[in-house]
């Protein structure tokens, strides 16, 4: 953008064309007031606080909304402005009920703030108070509309940001409040309780239950660090004071990985299930009973020196690649073992595989896009995934693609339309019809000459040579006119991108991930010079362990007498547990009780995610992020490394 030149409290400064004026100040750190404006939004004007004086105008303007341009004269702190923010602060105050001293937001507001700033000591006029409603029904929210100045920010989160809509202006005049879909309760409403909207709001009017009264932002360590479930591997601002976790942000509402889910802003700040705090052995009747750390540690050895050389190891990918590198060194070094897995490796193997057959250059996962360009997209499809459960942030991307940028949708489900609201067409395949669905949709993609390649690959031309669209229609139950459809929408679009996760890779077929590479190659959709194709891996660093070579192969179970599983709070399926159970050893380390530690010889206690020492994660499209440790474990609970480095020891390593 052109720089442009302008003189703001006769000082001279600088901008870019396009700027306003609050953006203009706001980089020259000249300070305006404001209320409605939050970095990441839209900016309305509503609440007037900013308004300047401009050279030629008749009457102040907003700078939040006022663009800047050369020669531009501006004026922000006469005295008939201050005069004028004055008289709105204490309409403001008259309005609603904002007494400080009952308010949980006390100390953390920016109407508090601008009061002292103001000095707002006294007020002209006579207050109104209308008896609100609190709204307490949302698991983790409140709504106090006794103290909504109405700035629109929660609306504007909600809707630029999360791409739910739920919230807007319900009612009129002085009974208007903000109101969840049609004025139902938000706990009844289609909120999914990102929390974004008590991020944004200015006041203590939206305010999270978990965090109530436990410390003001002032008092609080602010630790930067990573997000341990799904594989968006968000940012975390984690506030914390005395040894507890206060209170969990993202680290602003701009860019595109800006929102959070409702597990990863609430449901890490407190958990009800019951921790493994003391090892557990399993005595001579069978049963699990607490013992010493250096008690278990040394049955441990004891088992584990039998079984060397026959031993498996199991880990979660929720750990950082430090600790999984470390544990494949010890069953490798020290074991003698490379039967290692990780718990979604097989889910990695049918991706890669998939992908050595559409393009064997040994160019892998980077062929796929990164999330931030589902927002460049025109046209989405998400084929076998539901992202709105396993990847929220993915599905707020979504949302905000149809939504503000009038992407068409396709779901490919064979139980339900995973986006009901949003999607322009649900095809519906037979459980296990994939294949023969994908076949279709390049027939016909390619009989309607939307395809972007001169030449046809010729083993595409000799599988498609026997598929005939009656049949795709009889075998999938999908009529051809909506193949027709998904076709047309998906090849006419120039920004097309095909998501997929845990439903199709559970087909365990990695010619199912070719032929979707091979229909975004056809129609030559791609985003910054990638492969229009985002592939949902499972855990939080899935990737790392993929890329550190843990996953490479399957365990071969011939040999295999013993297991050693590094889990976080994962369940593990029925025909695992039921493999486990015929070994002779078992030894776990976890943070909470599970089906394998059901069945395990030994328990060995593991600190929780905020607890765990810090390390590198990387998210599902190629970033890197750390994460670092927040709270101490439990006394006489040792990390994972210490308990490696014991065993090790011990093993005479």
């Amino acid at each position: 953008m052109e720089e442009i030149t302008l003189k703001i409290n006769d000082r001279q400064v600088k901008g870019k064309e396009g700027d306003t004026v609050l953006a203009v100040c706001r980089a020259n750190d000249i300070y305006v007031p404001t209320l409605c404006h939050l970095e990441g939004l839209s900016d309305v004007g509503a609440c007037r606080m900013c308004m300047v004086e401009v050279e030629g105008e008749r009457k102040p303007v907003p700078a939040c909304t006022y663009p800047v341009r050369n020669g531009l004269v501006v004026k922000t702190h006469t005295e008939a402005l201050e005069k004028h923010r004055r008289l709105i602060l204490e309409l403001i105050f008259t309005e609603r009920n904002h007494f400080c001293m009952f308010c949980e937001q006390s100390g953390d507001c920016e109407l508090q703030e601008l009061a002292y700033r103001y000095q707002m000591d006294n007020i002209r006029y006579p207050y109104t108070n209308p008896r609100l409603p609190v709204d307490s029904l949302n698991d983790y929210l409140v709504i106090d509309h006794n103290r909504c100045v109405l700035c629109g920010r929660c609306v504007r989160a909600c809707s630029e940001v999360v791409g739910i809509h739920t919230l807007d202006f319900g009612k009129r005049g002085w009974k208007t409040t903000i109101s969840a879909d049609l004025e139902q309760p938000l706990g009844e409403s289609s909120c999914i309780s990102c929390g974004a909207c008590a991020q944004a709001c200015p006041t203590g009017a939206i305010f999270s239950k978990l965090s109530l009264y436990k410390g003001k932002t002032s008092e609080c360590q602010q630790v930067a660090t990573v997000c341990p479930l799904c594989s968006v591997g968000c940012e975390l601002n984690v506030l914390v004071k005395d040894g507890n976790l206060v209170r969990i942000e993202a680290p602003s509402l701009e860019g595109p990985r800006a929102p959070l889910c409702d597990r990863g802003r609430f449901g890490l700040l407190y958990d009800e299930r019951p921790r493994i705090t003391s090892p557990l052995v399993r005595d001579k009747r069978g049963e699990l009973k607490e013992r010493s750390i250096g008690e278990a540690i040394d049955l441990a050895t004891m088992k584990l020196r039998e079984l060397k050389g026959s031993i498996a190891g199991i880990i979660s990918t929720r750990y950082s690649n430090e600790t999984l590198s470390l544990f494949h060194k010890f069953m490798h070094d020290v074991m003698g073992s490379d039967n290692i897995d990780t718990l979604d490796g097989k889910k990695y193997r049918i991706i890669t595989e998939g992908i050595r057959c559409f393009r064997d250059d040994g160019a892998g996962l980077d062929i796929e896009c990164s999330i931030e360009g589902v927002l460049q997209a025109d046209c989405i499809v998400v084929a076998g995934a539901d992202p709105q459960r396993t990847h929220p942030v993915v599905g707020c991307l979504i949302r905000r693609a149809v939504s503000q940028e009038g992407a068409k949708l396709i779901v490919i489900n064979s139980a339900r339309d995973v986006f009901p609201l949003w999607s322009n067409l649900w095809l519906r395949p037979e459980v296990g019809s994939e294949q023969i669905l994908f076949e279709g949709l390049t027939k016909i993609l390619m009989d309607k000459g939307l395809t972007r390649r001169e030449n046809t690959p010729a083993e595409l031309a000799a599988v498609l040579s026997d598929c005939a669209l009656d049949e795709v229609d009889r075998i999938t139950g999908v009529e051809i006119r909506d193949l027709e459809a998904a076709v047309n929408m998906y090849g006419e679009a120039k920004r097309g991108i095909i998501i997929y996760g845990d439903e199709l890779l559970d087909r365990n077929a990695p010619a199912l991930v070719n032929s979707l590479l091979r229909l975004a190659s056809l129609t030559g959709n791609q985003i910054d010079e990638k492969l229009g194709v985002i592939s949902l891996k499972p855990y939080t660093n899935s990737r790392g362990g993929w890329e550190l070579g843990i996953a490479a192969g399957e365990i071969q179970a011939d040999n295999v007498r013993g297991a050693y599983l590094v889990l976080d709070d994962e369940q593990l399926d029925e025909k695992l547990v039921e493999q486990l159970k015929s070994l002779d050893f078992i030894v776990v380390q976890a943070s909470y009780q599970s089906s394998a530690t059901s069945v395990a010889d030994i328990v060995l206690p593991s600190p929780i995610w905020s607890e765990r020492q810090g390390g590198e994660y990387v998210s599902l499209d190629g970033r890197t992020g750390k994460s670092q440790q927040l709270l101490q474990p439990r006394k006489g609970m040792l990390q994972f490394e210490e308990v490696l480095a014991r065993l090790t020891k011990n093993l005479g390593h």
